[in-house]
């Protein structure tokens, strides 16, 4: 439960930090530990967001490919089983990504 409950926390770090810096989650996620996000507002593919995000940021995400045909080229996937701390990290990491393109 307790594990649960903390996971819950990271999501909330994780969707926050997503909306502030304008990038929609289309379906929430609830009792996963990762959330899928459209990066179709930066004019880039998943791929390419996710290369830049990488070598740019130092954030891993996994494009869409992995996970879906429909929305393939457009939504990433990431992980928020991170520490929180690493959470807030890679929000702020992502924000100033999104603030060059």
């Amino acid at each position: 439960e307790a594990r649960r409950v903390e996971l819950g926390v990271r999501r909330g770090i994780v969707l926050d930090g997503l909306r502030r810096i304008g990038l929609p989650v289309p379906v929430e996620p609830d009792g996963a530990f990762y959330v899928y996000f459209d990066v179709s507002s930066t004019g880039l593919d998943a791929q390419t967001f996710c290369h830049r995000a990488l070598e740019e940021a130092h954030v891993a995400l996994t494009p869409g490919k992995d996970f879906s045909t429909t929305t393939a080229r457009s939504h990433v996937r990431l992980s928020y089983a991170a520490s929180r701390d690493e959470l807030y990290e890679g929000m702020k990491r992502l924000e100033r990504l999104i603030g060059t393109l």
